[in-house]
């Protein structure tokens, strides 16, 4: 692979690359937000006007409609306030529950299948500058303010009715269905803005970024960002860092460029325009966003673990972005496979040894896991493991199913049933059941006890 160029090549002014350009049709039920936010970084506050229009796709009427207010979860430890809300133009009432993180808007007469509802409010969000909650991935901290998710966002309705449940601290809490947006981000101009989707900046301290089909909008600025920019494949992947870790900066540019070539190879196309990984001061290691990866500024310096992080959250684009789960009762169907595709790229890269020592270490967490009487099956709900088990079940054990599945399938019948599945459930929302169909259709009923071991059994192996 060449090495970066001197200068970084241009940013698309698009999303979806053209070859994907007809998957905009994904978003013609999905629910659009029209968005304007102004970040004062002085008083750590973000306002915003929303209106977003949601057509009733769920397939009963709606007697209400919800509103995620994630800036004011454990998790991110700020405050959102809603205000002027008004459905289809009218003064609405609402609710808020779950101790401050939902908004309960009531429907009267309730919404039909098929019907569209415009709901505008305006909000401010108070961002956390001290005593950070969680991870640290909602702050401003250090020259940085990282914004995931700093609007009302509606949540995916299903069989459950509206998923609202606050998610533990050790779990990813976004469940949300594609949607498009349309948002205008004013600033200060010496500030740098890297977001979901593609920004344009039409003018001093103000960028316009279109963002769709996508399951959420992130947005990162910083006062110090350098950027290293390369075009693979027909994505324009981007590293951005601080000065004195160029380096390490640079580094995370060819991991992400390797990975994305591998999960292509391996998966599918990756259908978005651009993909940017950015060094920020969290303490998690590295979090995963819509077409946006954060990895933990502390690491740079040694460059210790920010390859399998680069790799993981990478892999996260296939298996959260593109293909959605519940994150929070489903866990694993997600990190788990991410999981496993972050050996996979180890194997692509660096060959077979180097991916079977890592399985190796995964099952010798496994067999500690038995031996202390703590096992647990891989398809609990986040809730049902504390922080430690949640990483070794979750994340090791279930990466274990999916490599005990590629070895009782074969590689052709593995691959093929990986990208047949993210081809079906591209822009949707998959679930453990439609994944045991897409192994069954490919590959037959064979494998059922696999899963019955490790995902809904006590132990496996």
């Amino acid at each position: 692979m060449p090495p970066p160029t001197a200068t970084p090549v241009p940013l698309p002014e698009v999303c979806l690359r053209q070859k994907f350009a007809a998957d905009v049709g994904a978003c013609q039920t999905a629910s659009a937000y029209d968005i304007r936010l102004v970040v004062d970084p002085d008083s750590a506050t973000v306002t915003g006007q929303q209106e977003v229009r949601y057509t009733n796709a769920e397939g009963q009427p709606l007697s209400d409609l919800y509103l995620r207010l994630f800036p004011a979860t454990p998790a991110y430890g700020g405050t959102m306030t809603v205000t002027d809300l008004l459905l289809n133009g009218t003064p609405v009432s609402s609710t808020v529950e779950l101790e401050g993180t939902a908004l309960r808007v009531p429907l009267e007469p309730p919404l039909d299948v098929g019907r569209m509802l415009t709901l505008s409010m305006a909000f401010t969000v108070e961002v956390p500058t001290t005593g950070v909650a969680g991870h640290g991935l909602f702050s401003y901290t250090d020259g940085v303010m990282a914004l995931p998710t700093v609007y009302p966002v509606i949540p995916v309705y299903d069989d459950e009715g509206w998923n609202v449940d606050i998610a533990p601290m050790h779990s990813d809490d976004i469940y949300t269905d594609i949607s498009a947006y349309d948002v205008e981000v004013t600033a200060p101009s010496d500030l740098t803005l890297i977001a979901s989707g593609a920004c344009l900046q039409p003018g001093e301290g103000v960028w316009s970024c279109n963002a769709g089909p996508m399951r959420d909008f992130v947005m990162i600025l910083g006062e110090r960002y350098q950027r290293a920019g390369e075009l693979v494949d027909g994505v324009v992947v981007n590293s951005y860092f601080y000065p004195e870790h160029e380096r390490s900066g640079r580094r995370a540019l060819e991991i992400a460029a390797d990975a994305l070539v591998a999960f292509t190879d391996l998966f599918g196309e990756y259908p978005y325009a651009e993909l940017d990984v950015v060094a920020t001061p969290n303490w998690l290691g590295g979090m995963e966003y819509p077409g946006l990866v954060v990895i933990e500024d502390r690491l740079y310096p040694s460059g210790s673990r920010v390859e399998w992080l680069v790799a993981h959250e990478v892999a996260h684009q296939w298996w959260f972005g593109v293909v959605g789960n519940d994150q929070v009762d489903d866990p694993w169907l997600d990190e788990a496979l991410t999981q496993y595709s972050t050996i996979l790229y180890y194997e692509q890269v660096y060959g077979s040894d180097r991916a079977n020592g890592i399985l190796g270490d995964f099952a010798l967490t496994h067999r500690d896991l038995i031996r202390a009487g703590r096992d647990r099956p891989v398809g609990l709900a986040a809730a049902s493991y504390d922080s430690g088990l949640y990483w070794d079940v979750v994340y090791r054990k279930g990466a274990l199913y999916f490599n005990a599945l590629r070895e009782a399938m074969g590689d052709e019948a593995f691959f093929d049933t990986l990208q047949a599945y993210y081809d079906r459930h591209r822009y949707q929302i998959a679930t453990p059941e439609s994944f045991l169909e897409t192994v069954e259709d490919v590959a037959g009923d064979r494998y059922a006890d696999l899963y019955e071991e490790w995902v809904l059994g006590e132990s496996g192996g």
